[in-house]
């Protein structure tokens, strides 16, 4: 039975506390949704699994989040305890961070995201790049957008002007829009909106999966992003063409770096059916699939 971590349950641990704290407040976060894909793709496929168990249970460990579950879960492997650990991808967002746990030899694989976050370790830790894994999480299958509402400007930069820009440009062409600015709305808004978007334009830095923009593929919503290119954090910078929107291809939108691009994109949205390739790539039952290989690997 696979074994899955979240948390600690230690309460001398801040990051049992903040468990406590979100369940309390019913805060849904990136990791939740992460955590909600894994089990239900693994109960689609049919494998036994237990999720934040308080008593430790023998074999296969994948610790999703937390620190503190990390480093008891390397204690168990090291006792013989776990027969394979895999780590991530929501546990560190620097290989140096947390004493640099990561690095533990105890590791079998480390789960990433996306493309650029696998270049962006393997660069600043290189003796774990053969431990690194692309596994991005999935999203339900919805059925497609009425695509009669408005468009949707999803603003994830709300300390810049760039995402009224767009709304003022679409609106001096006639097109009204619907704007969400990130962490103002509640995700059930967010679902209702798609559900009649006839595309979406997502305004963000840097993103190292981007779970907004599958649900908006799952609903058969195109999305038009402008383009980034780089980011900068205290741990270092990092450049990468889709940095902003690692998983976007063809077939679920575009980039656009004007108003030219962003309206000849618009108007070719008609003929973009992401749902197509969302649901073949990047379901819940698509990602579980990609992670089994990792889970029954020999070590």
């Amino acid at each position: 039975m696979l074994t899955i971590y979240t948390h600690s349950w230690s309460p001398c641990t801040k990051e049992f506390w903040k468990w406590v704290a979100r369940k309390v407040i019913r805060k849904y976060s990136g990791p939740d949704a992460v955590r909600d894909s894994l089990e239900r793709g693994l109960t689609t496929h049919g494998i036994p699994f237990i999720t934040d168990p308080f008593f430790p249970r023998r074999g296969v460990t994948l610790v999703l989040s937390g620190v503190h579950a990390l480093r008891s879960s390397i204690l168990r492997k090291k006792s013989g305890k776990v027969t394979r650990l895999i780590a991530g991808p929501n546990i560190v967002s620097h290989p140096n961070h947390s004493d640099k746990i990561i690095l533990s030899d105890e590791i079998d694989s480390i789960l990433m995201p996306s493309q650029w976050t696998i270049d962006f370790w393997s660069n600043k830790a290189p003796g774990i790049a053969h431990k690194i894994v692309f596994w991005p999480a999935g999203v339900s299958e919805h059925n497609g957008s009425t695509r009669i509402g408005n468009p949707i400007i999803y603003n994830k930069r709300p300390d810049t002007a760039d995402a009224q820009k767009i709304a003022d440009s679409l609106r001096s062409r006639g097109i009204e829009s619907t704007m969400l600015t990130y962490g103002a709305f509640k995700q059930v808004e967010y679902f209702t909106l798609l559900s009649e978007a006839p595309y979406l334009v997502y305004v963000s830095e840097v993103e190292s999966q981007g779970l907004a923009l599958q649900e908006a593929w799952s609903r058969d919503v195109p999305t038009f992003v402008p383009f980034s290119g780089k980011f900068t954090a205290p741990h270092g910078s990092w450049s990468d063409p889709k940095i902003n929107a690692p998983l976007l291809t063809d077939e679920l939108g575009g980039f656009f770096q004007n108003e030219y691009e962003l309206y000849a994109l618009i108007e070719n949205a008609k003929d973009i059916h992401p749902k197509i390739y969302c649901d073949a790539n990047l379901s819940d039952f698509a990602s579980v699939k990609k992670l089994l290989p990792v889970v029954y690997s020999a070590s």
